[in-house]
């Protein structure tokens, strides 16, 4: 810049910023103690006179994206002020590279002077040979410092979360952050209670649209809403209405939370570096979940059963409020598709009949149907017997000495891990004698890239199957027979007719055969086997 002897009047921007890093550990990086520090330097200097003050409070220096320096360059542009000045370089910025190229070109070509006080820097004046060293070291040291920050503030973060504490602005609708510890979460009674009836619904088959409408018309504010009602300060991208009301979106969102069994689950999202400040979505393997962290408010139970029934083909009629009984559940057992309700009119009546989807499309399968009135009575009786199975089931374990069996199960599991343990070391060398092969020439690069490929797959898949037989070992060696399962069944004991409720709690799917067969797959079918072959094993073992 060519300076002249003739006085000049500059219109002077004090930048401040003080990012949450920074925090106000020094009165002298406070933006108070920035301020008075610049105006004291501009009563020294009378050709410097204050046109603005930009204050970038919370934002780090590592990026130029600050909605206070955008103005304060808006203004340069405009040509409304011609000099700025900081406190020192780490308060304009921390990114070496964009600090030197603001400092150095930009501000220069702009007609720009730049002052940094306590780093002793004018670019008004004429340049000392120290200025070239001095300047870009002092920024590839503000960034250095920068970059350790990240680094640290990373780690503590993770701490945190791996320890379970809540790290998120606001709490999840249903939850109030503890008054003592914000980084805990406590039931909001309120709002716990909208959640668990919004869990009620969805079970007994209500869509999600009709659920946001109910809430709706109830005048049962939104989360958003909600919050706002309390005096928090917050908003969202996804909000398009002045005002945010319920919606199915919302809803279905409220529903799949895990947080509401208290499961907390947190570092979704990340930034790649400090320098780049877009989040990007991490791969759910590298969240941070954490199972029984805090209060819940729904049941694991009612909670795995609302992810069934979302699951599901859940379409239901235009004049029907709820799906039907058995919506997306019904099934060919002879080609595996889905199986639709029709209705059917006969002398002046409407019955209801299951369908082979596959028959009505493409004539592929047979033309089977089943009448609806049939099906729900076959399913009613084979319930009852079911509940009254499993209820028997839990007496008998409760009396039974199964321990012994329990060792003997964990003794046939030992043997299939040590098969496995085998097949997995069998793998490793192969892979190692690959190379050989290729570099004896037995196999070319080709052969070499499929069967490294094929053999680590199945490396890792034995390595994955190795681990859950170890973990199978661990619970039957230390834990009672599980029965918690049962309480899924005998809490219908009383049933006398069946609802969507009872049937999306009890049963997995429902195959319909073209001789009008019915087999139904009930949840915890697994459970209840094993646990019927412990019973007969201890039957069979105190008859001898």
């Amino acid at each position: 810049m060519q300076k002249t002897a003739q006085a000049k009047i500059w219109n002077a921007t004090l930048y401040l910023r003080l990012s949450r890093e920074d925090g106000d550990k020094e009165e002298s990086n406070s933006i108070a103690g920035q301020r008075n520090l610049l105006r004291d330097f501009l009563k020294q200097h009378p050709d410097i006179r204050e046109y603005a003050v930009q204050v970038d409070d919370g934002w780090s220096g590592s990026t130029f994206e600050r909605p206070s320096f955008k103005k304060m360059m808006e203004d340069v542009k405009a040509g409304k002020t011609n000099c700025i000045v900081v406190k020192d370089l780490s308060r304009f910025g921390r990114n070496y590279l964009d600090a030197g190229e603001y400092i150095e070109k930009i501000f220069p070509f702009m007609g720009v002077r730049f002052i940094a006080v306590n780093d002793n820097y004018d670019s008004y004046r004429e340049k000392s040979a120290s200025d070239d060293l001095i300047v870009p070291f002092k920024n590839l040291i503000n960034e250095a410092y920068c970059r350790d920050i990240s680094v640290k503030i990373r780690s503590q973060l993770e701490i945190k979360r791996k320890n379970g504490q809540f790290l998120g602005a606001f709490a999840a609708y249903g939850y109030f952050k503890a008054p003592q510890d914000k980084n805990s979460l406590v039931i909001d009674e309120y709002a716990a209670e909208v959640v668990r009836e919004i869990f009620a619904w969805k079970v007994q088959g209500i869509s999600p649209q009709d659920i946001a409408n109910r809430l709706n018309a109830g005048g049962i504010l939104s989360p958003l809403e909600y919050k706002r009602s309390l005096g928090m300060k917050c908003s969202t991208p996804l909000q398009t209405n002045l005002k945010a009301s319920w919606s199915a979106a919302s809803v279905i969102r409220l529903l799949k939370n895990p947080i509401y069994i208290g499961t907390l689950t947190q570092g979704r999202a990340t930034t790649p570096s400090y320098k780049v400040h877009k989040r990007v979505k991490k791969a759910e393997s590298e969240w941070s979940v954490i199972e029984n962290n805090h209060a819940p408010i729904v049941s694991r139970k009612d909670f795995d059963t609302v992810q069934k029934v979302l699951a599901l083909d859940t379409r239901r009629s235009p004049d029907e409020e709820s799906v039907s009984l058995f919506s997306g559940m019904v099934f060919c057992g002879d080609c595996g598709a889905s199986m639709i309700r029709k209705p059917v009119s006969t002398g002046g009546r409407k019955y209801h009949y299951y369908i082979c989807s596959a028959n009505k499309q493409d004539k592929t399968c047979s033309p089977h149907r089943i009448r609806l009135e049939v099906l729900e009575q076959i399913i009613f009786d084979c319930l009852k017997e079911r509940i009254n199975a499993v209820a028997e089931l839990e007496n008998i374990l409760e009396i039974a000495d199964t321990a012994p069996l329990r060792t003997a199960g964990a003794v046939k599991v030992q043997r299939q891990l040590d098969e496995k343990r085998a097949e997995y070391e069998k793998l490793q060398k192969l892979l190692l004698s690959l190379y050989e092969n290729l570099a004896d020439g037995i196999i070319d690069r080709a052969e070499y890239t499929r069967l490294k490929e094929s053999f680590s797959q199945r490396a890792a898949e034995a390595e994955k199957q190795m681990d859950a037989l170890r973990e199978r070992i661990e619970v039957m060696k230390t834990s009672t027979a599980d029965t918690s399962w049962t309480d899924n069944f005998k809490c219908y004991r009383n049933l006398t007719e069946l609802d969507r409720t009872a049937v999306v709690s009890m049963i997995d799917r429902i195959m319909v055969y073209e001789d009008n067969t019915v087999e139904i797959v009930y949840r915890w079918q697994d459970e209840f086997a094993w646990q019927m072959d412990i019973v007969r094993q201890a039957q069979i073992r105190e008859a001898v």
